[in-house]
Protein backbone atom coordinates (compact mmCIF):
# COMPACT_ATOMS: atom_id res chain seq x y z
CA UNK A 1 0.00 0.00 0.00
CA UNK A 2 1.42 3.36 -0.99
CA UNK A 3 2.07 6.05 1.72
CA UNK A 4 -0.38 8.31 0.47
CA UNK A 5 -3.27 5.95 0.83
CA UNK A 6 -2.36 5.24 4.15
CA UNK A 7 -2.29 9.05 5.12
CA UNK A 8 -5.25 9.58 3.52
CA UNK A 9 -6.82 6.23 5.70
CA UNK A 10 -5.17 7.53 8.70
CA UNK A 11 -6.68 11.42 8.61
CA UNK A 12 -10.41 9.90 7.58
CA UNK A 13 -9.81 7.96 10.80
CA UNK A 14 -9.16 10.68 12.79
CA UNK A 15 -12.17 12.51 11.41
CA UNK A 16 -14.49 9.94 12.22
CA UNK A 17 -13.58 9.96 15.89
CA UNK A 18 -12.87 14.11 16.02
CA UNK A 19 -16.79 14.15 15.47
CA UNK A 20 -18.13 10.97 16.85
CA UNK A 21 -21.27 11.45 15.55
CA UNK A 22 -24.01 8.96 14.51
CA UNK A 23 -23.17 7.95 11.06
CA UNK A 24 -26.82 7.95 8.86
CA UNK A 25 -26.54 5.43 5.50
CA UNK A 26 -28.43 5.87 2.40
CA UNK A 27 -28.55 3.68 -0.81
CA UNK A 28 -27.68 5.68 -4.05
CA UNK A 29 -28.10 3.66 -7.60
CA UNK A 30 -24.65 3.76 -9.24
CA UNK A 31 -23.89 3.16 -12.96
CA UNK A 32 -27.29 4.15 -13.11
CA UNK A 33 -26.87 5.48 -16.68
CA UNK A 34 -24.97 2.97 -18.15
CA UNK A 35 -26.21 -0.47 -18.83
CA UNK A 36 -23.79 -3.48 -17.43
CA UNK A 37 -24.31 -6.93 -17.62
CA UNK A 38 -21.08 -7.37 -16.17
CA UNK A 39 -19.31 -6.37 -13.18
CA UNK A 40 -16.45 -7.73 -10.92
CA UNK A 41 -16.08 -6.95 -7.17
CA UNK A 42 -12.78 -6.29 -5.54
CA UNK A 43 -12.31 -5.80 -1.58
CA UNK A 44 -9.91 -2.84 -1.35
CA UNK A 45 -9.71 -2.10 1.96
CA UNK A 46 -11.25 -3.81 4.93
CA UNK A 47 -13.15 -7.01 5.29
CA UNK A 48 -15.79 -7.95 3.39
CA UNK A 49 -18.06 -10.48 3.37
CA UNK A 50 -21.27 -11.72 0.71
CA UNK A 51 -24.67 -12.92 1.46
CA UNK A 52 -26.31 -15.35 -0.41
CA UNK A 53 -29.79 -16.53 -0.08
CA UNK A 54 -29.28 -15.70 3.67
CA UNK A 55 -25.51 -17.86 4.06
CA UNK A 56 -22.69 -15.47 4.84
CA UNK A 57 -18.93 -16.40 3.17
CA UNK A 58 -16.00 -14.05 3.80
CA UNK A 59 -13.84 -12.59 0.79
CA UNK A 60 -10.19 -12.60 0.89
CA UNK A 61 -8.15 -9.32 0.01
CA UNK A 62 -7.12 -11.16 -3.23
CA UNK A 63 -10.65 -12.57 -4.15
CA UNK A 64 -12.24 -11.48 -7.48
CA UNK A 65 -16.28 -11.91 -7.42
CA UNK A 66 -17.40 -11.84 -11.31
CA UNK A 67 -21.03 -11.39 -11.64
CA UNK A 68 -22.64 -11.26 -14.59
CA UNK A 69 -27.08 -11.23 -15.65
CA UNK A 70 -27.96 -14.50 -16.74
CA UNK A 71 -32.01 -13.91 -17.73
CA UNK A 72 -33.51 -12.68 -14.48
CA UNK A 73 -30.69 -13.96 -12.10
CA UNK A 74 -26.93 -13.33 -11.42
CA UNK A 75 -24.23 -15.32 -12.42
CA UNK A 76 -21.49 -15.27 -9.23
CA UNK A 77 -18.10 -16.56 -9.89
CA UNK A 78 -15.01 -16.34 -7.24
CA UNK A 79 -11.65 -16.57 -8.93
CA UNK A 80 -12.97 -17.61 -11.61
CA UNK A 81 -14.90 -21.29 -10.39
CA UNK A 82 -18.31 -20.92 -10.61
CA UNK A 83 -20.85 -20.39 -7.51
CA UNK A 84 -24.35 -20.11 -8.99
CA UNK A 85 -26.84 -18.64 -10.24
CA UNK A 86 -29.42 -15.70 -7.49
CA UNK A 87 -31.75 -13.45 -7.24
CA UNK A 88 -29.80 -10.86 -5.46
CA UNK A 89 -26.56 -10.67 -4.03
CA UNK A 90 -25.41 -8.25 -0.93
CA UNK A 91 -21.41 -7.74 -0.31
CA UNK A 92 -21.03 -6.34 3.49
CA UNK A 93 -18.34 -4.37 5.23
CA UNK A 94 -17.12 -6.45 8.32
CA UNK A 95 -15.30 -3.44 10.13
CA UNK A 96 -15.31 0.34 11.08
CA UNK A 97 -13.97 0.96 7.33
CA UNK A 98 -14.03 -0.61 4.02
CA UNK A 99 -14.44 0.34 0.24
CA UNK A 100 -14.44 -1.92 -2.76
CA UNK A 101 -13.41 -1.79 -6.23
CA UNK A 102 -15.70 -2.08 -9.36
CA UNK A 103 -14.27 -3.30 -12.77
CA UNK A 104 -16.04 -3.48 -15.59
CA UNK A 105 -15.85 -6.00 -18.19
CA UNK A 106 -14.05 -3.61 -20.82
CA UNK A 107 -12.17 -0.89 -18.65
CA UNK A 108 -11.79 1.43 -21.38
CA UNK A 109 -15.78 1.80 -21.57
CA UNK A 110 -16.30 1.81 -18.04
CA UNK A 111 -13.43 2.67 -15.84
CA UNK A 112 -12.54 1.64 -12.23
CA UNK A 113 -14.42 3.04 -9.60
CA UNK A 114 -14.51 2.54 -5.68
CA UNK A 115 -17.01 3.20 -3.23
CA UNK A 116 -17.35 2.81 0.57
CA UNK A 117 -19.10 0.50 2.74
CA UNK A 118 -21.95 -1.67 1.29
CA UNK A 119 -22.80 -3.03 -2.42
CA UNK A 120 -26.46 -4.64 -3.23
CA UNK A 121 -26.73 -6.23 -6.62
CA UNK A 122 -30.04 -7.29 -8.24
CA UNK A 123 -31.51 -7.44 -11.77
CA UNK A 124 -33.42 -4.97 -13.64
CA UNK A 125 -34.43 -4.40 -16.98
CA UNK A 126 -31.88 -7.26 -18.00
CA UNK A 127 -29.16 -5.60 -17.11
CA UNK A 128 -27.30 -5.19 -13.12
CA UNK A 129 -28.84 -3.17 -10.65
CA UNK A 130 -26.42 -1.69 -8.49
CA UNK A 131 -27.29 0.16 -4.76
CA UNK A 132 -24.29 2.01 -2.68
CA UNK A 133 -25.03 1.55 0.55
CA UNK A 134 -23.34 4.68 2.35
CA UNK A 135 -22.45 7.04 5.24
CA UNK A 136 -24.14 10.45 4.19
CA UNK A 137 -20.81 12.20 4.61
CA UNK A 138 -19.02 9.98 2.69
CA UNK A 139 -21.58 10.26 -0.25
CA UNK A 140 -20.97 14.02 0.24
CA UNK A 141 -17.96 14.17 -0.42
CA UNK A 142 -17.91 11.73 -2.96
CA UNK A 143 -20.04 14.36 -4.70
CA UNK A 144 -17.79 17.19 -3.84
CA UNK A 145 -14.95 15.36 -5.87
CA UNK A 146 -17.14 14.31 -8.18
CA UNK A 147 -18.39 17.91 -9.36
CA UNK A 148 -15.34 20.03 -8.51
CA UNK A 149 -12.15 18.34 -7.96
CA UNK A 150 -9.30 19.68 -10.46
CA UNK A 151 -10.36 23.61 -9.68
CA UNK A 152 -9.09 24.38 -6.45
CA UNK A 153 -7.52 22.77 -3.17
CA UNK A 154 -8.93 25.65 -1.02
CA UNK A 155 -10.41 23.21 2.03
CA UNK A 156 -12.87 26.40 2.31
CA UNK A 157 -14.55 25.79 -1.04
CA UNK A 158 -14.62 22.73 -0.23
CA UNK A 159 -16.59 22.89 2.27
CA UNK A 160 -18.90 25.34 1.79
CA UNK A 161 -19.76 23.14 -1.39
CA UNK A 162 -20.08 20.07 0.46
CA UNK A 163 -22.73 21.99 2.66
CA UNK A 164 -24.68 22.69 -0.44
CA UNK A 165 -24.33 19.40 -1.37
CA UNK A 166 -25.86 18.38 1.68
CA UNK A 167 -28.95 20.40 1.07
CA UNK A 168 -29.70 18.81 -1.96
CA UNK A 169 -29.53 15.38 -0.18
CA UNK A 170 -31.63 16.50 2.48
CA UNK A 171 -34.49 18.55 -0.14
CA UNK A 172 -33.98 15.54 -2.34
CA UNK A 173 -33.33 12.42 -0.03
CA UNK A 174 -37.21 10.81 -1.55
CA UNK A 175 -36.62 11.87 -4.92
CA UNK A 176 -36.44 7.67 -6.24
CA UNK A 177 -38.31 6.16 -3.12
CA UNK A 178 -40.54 5.22 -5.62
CA UNK A 179 -38.03 3.26 -7.43
CA UNK A 180 -36.28 1.86 -3.76
CA UNK A 181 -33.92 3.87 -3.50
CA UNK A 182 -32.69 7.65 -2.30
CA UNK A 183 -30.69 9.18 -5.39
CA UNK A 184 -28.98 7.85 -8.12
CA UNK A 185 -25.43 9.08 -9.47
CA UNK A 186 -26.30 10.94 -13.09
CA UNK A 187 -27.51 14.09 -13.52
CA UNK A 188 -30.57 13.42 -12.42
CA UNK A 189 -29.75 13.93 -9.04
CA UNK A 190 -25.96 14.77 -8.42
CA UNK A 191 -23.15 13.60 -10.01
CA UNK A 192 -21.03 10.77 -7.91
CA UNK A 193 -18.53 8.34 -8.96
CA UNK A 194 -17.17 6.85 -6.03
CA UNK A 195 -15.32 7.65 -3.18
CA UNK A 196 -13.60 10.82 -2.30
CA UNK A 197 -9.16 10.37 -2.39
CA UNK A 198 -8.23 13.87 -2.16
CA UNK A 199 -7.24 15.07 1.61
CA UNK A 200 -8.57 18.55 0.80
CA UNK A 201 -11.79 17.69 -0.47
CA UNK A 202 -12.48 15.28 2.54
CA UNK A 203 -11.29 17.34 4.79
CA UNK A 204 -13.70 20.13 3.67
CA UNK A 205 -17.14 17.64 3.36
CA UNK A 206 -16.10 16.15 7.13
CA UNK A 207 -15.22 19.85 8.43
CA UNK A 208 -18.77 20.45 7.35
CA UNK A 209 -20.34 17.47 9.00
CA UNK A 210 -24.38 18.62 10.30
CA UNK A 211 -24.06 22.12 8.52
CA UNK A 212 -27.09 23.12 6.18
CA UNK A 213 -28.15 26.59 4.74
CA UNK A 214 -31.68 27.90 5.55
CA UNK A 215 -33.43 31.07 4.73
CA UNK A 216 -34.71 33.72 6.91
CA UNK A 217 -37.68 31.07 8.05
CA UNK A 218 -35.51 28.49 9.05
CA UNK A 219 -36.09 26.49 6.11
CA UNK A 220 -33.33 24.53 3.80
CA UNK A 221 -33.21 26.08 1.15
CA UNK A 222 -32.74 24.55 -2.72
CA UNK A 223 -28.61 25.86 -3.39
CA UNK A 224 -28.38 25.50 -6.97
CA UNK A 225 -24.79 26.46 -8.45
CA UNK A 226 -22.76 26.71 -11.69
CA UNK A 227 -19.83 27.26 -13.42
CA UNK A 228 -19.44 31.12 -13.43
CA UNK A 229 -21.64 34.10 -13.71
CA UNK A 230 -20.29 36.35 -16.23
CA UNK A 231 -20.24 39.12 -13.25
CA UNK A 232 -24.13 39.06 -12.80
CA UNK A 233 -26.02 36.23 -11.02
CA UNK A 234 -29.78 35.29 -12.52
CA UNK A 235 -32.94 35.48 -10.26
CA UNK A 236 -34.74 32.18 -10.51
CA UNK A 237 -37.54 33.39 -11.88
CA UNK A 238 -35.57 33.99 -15.03
CA UNK A 239 -34.54 30.97 -15.84
CA UNK A 240 -37.31 28.18 -14.23
CA UNK A 241 -40.08 30.76 -13.67
CA UNK A 242 -40.25 30.12 -10.09
CA UNK A 243 -39.21 33.01 -7.81
CA UNK A 244 -37.15 32.00 -4.30
CA UNK A 245 -36.39 34.87 -1.86
CA UNK A 246 -32.93 33.57 -1.62
CA UNK A 247 -32.10 32.73 -5.75
CA UNK A 248 -32.00 36.95 -6.54
CA UNK A 249 -29.60 38.24 -9.47
CA UNK A 250 -27.00 40.51 -8.13
CA UNK A 251 -23.65 42.05 -9.35
CA UNK A 252 -20.77 39.36 -8.70
CA UNK A 253 -17.33 41.25 -9.56
CA UNK A 254 -15.64 38.00 -8.08
CA UNK A 255 -16.62 35.90 -11.12
CA UNK A 256 -14.63 38.27 -13.14
CA UNK A 257 -11.72 37.53 -15.19
CA UNK A 258 -11.14 33.86 -14.00
CA UNK A 259 -11.39 30.67 -16.15
CA UNK A 260 -14.85 30.57 -17.74
CA UNK A 261 -15.40 33.73 -17.59
CA UNK A 262 -15.54 34.60 -21.42
CA UNK A 263 -16.71 32.51 -24.55
CA UNK A 264 -17.29 33.50 -28.21
CA UNK A 265 -19.46 31.88 -30.50
CA UNK A 266 -20.07 32.43 -34.36
CA UNK A 267 -22.90 31.91 -36.46
CA UNK A 268 -23.93 32.40 -39.64
CA UNK A 269 -26.03 35.42 -40.83
CA UNK A 270 -28.68 32.94 -42.36
CA UNK A 271 -29.21 30.96 -39.47
CA UNK A 272 -29.05 33.43 -37.04
CA UNK A 273 -32.19 34.82 -39.12
CA UNK A 274 -33.65 32.10 -40.03
CA UNK A 275 -34.03 30.53 -36.14
CA UNK A 276 -36.01 33.93 -35.33
CA UNK A 277 -37.82 34.13 -38.48
CA UNK A 278 -39.16 30.50 -37.69
CA UNK A 279 -40.17 31.71 -34.32
CA UNK A 280 -42.10 34.21 -35.40
CA UNK A 281 -39.96 37.11 -35.21
CA UNK A 282 -40.13 40.11 -38.40
CA UNK A 283 -36.74 39.91 -39.72
CA UNK A 284 -37.66 42.03 -42.43
CA UNK A 285 -38.15 45.16 -40.46
CA UNK A 286 -34.85 47.08 -40.30
CA UNK A 287 -35.01 47.90 -36.21
CA UNK A 288 -35.53 43.99 -35.77
CA UNK A 289 -32.47 43.29 -38.39
CA UNK A 290 -30.57 45.76 -36.43
CA UNK A 291 -31.37 44.63 -32.88
CA UNK A 292 -30.57 40.61 -34.48
CA UNK A 293 -27.15 41.82 -35.54
CA UNK A 294 -26.21 44.79 -32.24
CA UNK A 295 -28.50 42.71 -29.42
CA UNK A 296 -26.35 43.65 -26.26
CA UNK A 297 -26.20 43.79 -22.40
CA UNK A 298 -24.19 45.86 -21.32
CA UNK A 299 -26.04 47.36 -19.05
CA UNK A 300 -27.27 44.20 -17.13
CA UNK A 301 -28.51 40.42 -17.70
CA UNK A 302 -32.06 40.37 -19.97
CA UNK A 303 -34.53 37.88 -20.50
CA UNK A 304 -35.31 37.67 -23.92
CA UNK A 305 -34.06 38.69 -27.27
CA UNK A 306 -36.89 40.10 -29.62
CA UNK A 307 -39.31 38.32 -27.94
CA UNK A 308 -37.49 34.96 -27.89
CA UNK A 309 -36.45 33.19 -24.39
CA UNK A 310 -32.56 33.50 -23.56
CA UNK A 311 -32.84 30.37 -21.92
CA UNK A 312 -34.50 28.71 -24.87
CA UNK A 313 -32.02 30.66 -27.46
CA UNK A 314 -28.97 29.02 -25.08
CA UNK A 315 -30.48 25.82 -25.48
CA UNK A 316 -31.02 25.79 -28.71
CA UNK A 317 -27.44 27.03 -29.94
CA UNK A 318 -25.84 25.32 -27.15
CA UNK A 319 -24.30 28.72 -25.64
CA UNK A 320 -22.30 28.51 -22.72
CA UNK A 321 -24.37 31.00 -21.34
CA UNK A 322 -27.65 33.68 -21.77
CA UNK A 323 -25.09 36.15 -21.09
CA UNK A 324 -24.05 37.44 -24.34
CA UNK A 325 -24.15 40.64 -26.77
CA UNK A 326 -24.41 40.07 -30.70
CA UNK A 327 -22.07 41.56 -33.51
CA UNK A 328 -22.50 41.13 -37.27
CA UNK A 329 -19.00 39.88 -38.56
CA UNK A 330 -18.77 39.51 -42.13
CA UNK A 331 -21.15 36.69 -43.33
CA UNK A 332 -21.62 35.43 -39.55
CA UNK A 333 -23.05 36.89 -35.94
CA UNK A 334 -20.43 36.94 -33.36
CA UNK A 335 -21.97 36.24 -29.93
CA UNK A 336 -19.58 37.64 -27.07
CA UNK A 337 -20.03 36.20 -23.90
CA UNK A 338 -19.89 35.86 -20.05
CA UNK A 339 -20.35 33.24 -17.71
CA UNK A 340 -20.41 29.34 -17.91
CA UNK A 341 -24.00 27.70 -16.94
CA UNK A 342 -27.74 28.91 -15.86
CA UNK A 343 -26.32 31.76 -14.03
CA UNK A 344 -28.65 30.88 -10.75
CA UNK A 345 -27.09 30.69 -7.54
CA UNK A 346 -23.46 30.19 -6.80
CA UNK A 347 -21.10 30.55 -8.90
CA UNK A 348 -18.67 27.98 -8.49
CA UNK A 349 -15.17 30.13 -9.65
CA UNK A 350 -16.39 33.02 -8.02
CA UNK A 351 -16.68 31.46 -4.79
CA UNK A 352 -13.41 30.06 -5.30
CA UNK A 353 -12.14 33.09 -5.95
CA UNK A 354 -13.76 34.31 -2.73
CA UNK A 355 -12.23 31.88 -0.49
CA UNK A 356 -8.69 32.33 -2.15
CA UNK A 357 -9.19 36.00 -1.18
CA UNK A 358 -9.53 34.63 2.64
CA UNK A 359 -13.86 35.60 3.10
CA UNK A 360 -14.90 32.96 5.69
CA UNK A 361 -17.04 29.76 3.56
CA UNK A 362 -20.23 30.83 5.08
CA UNK A 363 -19.30 34.75 3.98
CA UNK A 364 -19.70 33.44 0.10
CA UNK A 365 -22.97 31.40 0.74
CA UNK A 366 -24.19 34.66 2.45
CA UNK A 367 -23.19 36.22 -0.42
CA UNK A 368 -24.59 34.23 -3.21
CA UNK A 369 -27.59 33.03 -1.16
CA UNK A 370 -29.58 36.06 -0.29
CA UNK A 371 -30.78 36.38 3.32
CA UNK A 372 -29.32 32.63 3.99
CA UNK A 373 -27.52 31.43 6.66
CA UNK A 374 -25.55 28.21 8.06
CA UNK A 375 -27.35 26.43 10.65
CA UNK A 376 -26.03 23.22 12.30
CA UNK A 377 -28.68 20.39 12.45
CA UNK A 378 -29.18 17.04 14.55
CA UNK A 379 -27.55 14.80 12.07
CA UNK A 380 -31.00 12.35 13.04
CA UNK A 381 -32.81 14.94 11.37
CA UNK A 382 -30.77 13.27 7.37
Amino acid sequence: MKLRLKIQILFIFMLMFSFGLKAQRINVRIFADTKLNEISFIPSFGKYSIQIEGAKQLLHKTDVVKIKTQSDKLSLSINDSLIGNFKELKFSSEGLMSFFLLRGKDTTLVKDRRYDDDLFVSVKNNGLFLINNLETESYIAGVVQAETWGATTNVDFFKLQAICVRNYLIKNINKHKADGFHLCDGVHCQAYKGRANQVEVIQGAYNSKGEVIVDSSGNIIETVFHSNSGGQTVSSEDVWGKPFSHLVGKIDTFSIGTKAYQWEKYIKIRDWKRYFKEKGVNIKNDSIEKELLNFSQKDGRKKEMLGVSLVQIRKDFGLRSTFFDCQEWGSEVKLKGRGYGHGVGLSQEGAINMCNQGYEYWQVIEHYFTGAIIKRLDEEKI
